[in-house]
């Protein structure tokens, strides 16, 4: 599969994303050191470290980097300031200095956890996301948001870290177990949802395909949700503006419901998908969108597989609530809220009250 780039214009940090088939082999073309010897710290999970960072480490080293492999164990439970203090240790250890770059080859545990560390190590140093899971490539790789956990809820420790590059090889996803691929999709949908009916259609109808991994398929959806959201976060970059809160289209009451499973039990992916679901029924309860959106919604999401209710999940009700309720959209006490009006439009709206998504996510986890 020949490469596709996807630009990212930032104003003061642009960079580019690539996609192929065969992107990982190639990663030392794509990414060249400043100078010959340049040190590059690949940081992964155990699993994919196991499986990849052999071939990313040899790719890098070809290119003239010398490269040091750095894994962390898989899961949410790694992406903790105990952690991150570990990697800024090894990082010391290893000699990196102000112009080595971490390269994060995972998915968006490992993308948030070396970004954050990237960002606060010697007050920020360069980093390139390598991601290997399909919610990583067409969502979290992109953007600069690098973060760690609280007790108290996701990514409230964190900064905007704009990577030097993102490599996307959907050659990666084949090792994907079937229940991750699919909560990848739920981001996929979600992108459609909020700016491409026509992706929105495509992914309907080659529902089949996509369930299947065809390659190229999946290189061409990479690509277009990268598209999507580099025209969204070159316009808002830092979340100043209030643009770039369209991205988070069911993610108030899923990051609520994720936050209230047993033991972050719920994937992300999956916790959007269901998120998406409830806030637009909530969205057409209130008159605010078309009638038929929450069935297209979950029509499209079940054809390709991915989970839409809670069924089979427990959920602590007062961890969710309390987790929606500091959310960080909610400023002064008002939430400002994405809602899709009809498939492919996305507007802010004032006028759901965190009430209103509180009842819903009461009677999710019932």
């Amino acid at each position: 599969m020949e490469l596709r780039q996807v630009a990212v214009p930032l104003a003061d940090r642009p960079y580019t994303i690539h996609v192929g088939s065969g992107a990982l082999a190639r990663l030392g073309e794509l990414v060249q050191p400043a100078t010959e010897g340049q040190s590059a710290a690949v940081v992964a999970d155990e699993t994919t470290g196991a499986l990849f960072g052999g071939r990313v480490a040899d790719s890098l080293e070809r290119g003239g980097w010398r490269c040091r492999l750095l894994t962390v164990p898989p899961g949410e439970a790694s992406k903790t300031l105990a952690v991150a203090e570990h990697l800024w240790a090894a990082l010391a250890d290893a000699g990196m200095d102000r112009v080595s770059v971490v390269f994060a080859l995972g998915g968006g545990v490992i993308g948030d956890l070396a970004g954050f560390v990237a960002a606060t190590y010697m007050r920020g140093i360069d980093f390139v996301t390598v991601p290997t899971t399909l919610l990583a490539q067409v969502d979290s790789s992109v953007g600069g948001k690098v973060g760690v956990d609280l007790p108290q809820a996701k990514n409230l420790v964190g900064a905007f870290h704009q990577p030097r590059a993102v490599v996307v090889d959907p050659d990666t996803l084949t090792s994907l177990p079937d229940r991750h691929f699919a909560a990848g999709l739920g981001e996929v949908v979600k992108h459609a949802a909020i700016a491409d009916a026509n992706l929105f259609d495509t992914l309907g109808r080659e529902a089949d395909r996509v369930r299947a991994r065809q390659t190229s398929l999946l290189g061409d959806i990479v690509a277009r949700n990268g598209e999507i959201k580099a025209s969204v976060v070159s316009r808002d970059p830092e979340e100043r503006s209030g643009l770039r809160a369209v991205l988070n289209y069911g993610h108030t009451v899923g990051h609520a419901i994720e936050r209230g499973a047993r033991a972050w039990e719920l994937l992300h992916g999956e916790a959007v998908a269901v998120g998406m679901i409830a806030e637009a029924k909530v969205a057409a309860r209130l008159g605010l969108s078309d009638a038929e959106v929450p069935a297209q919604l979950e029509a499209l999401l079940l054809r390709l597989g991915v989970r839409t209710s809670l069924a089979g999940t427990e959920v602590n009700v007062d961890l969710a609530v309390r987790a929606l309720r500091t959310d960080k959209k909610i400023v002064v006490g008002a939430l400002a809220l994405p809602v899709v009006a009809a498939i492919g439009s996305v507007e802010m709206t004032n006028a759901v009250s965190v009430d209103e998504l509180v009842r819903e996510v009461e009677s999710l986890a019932e």
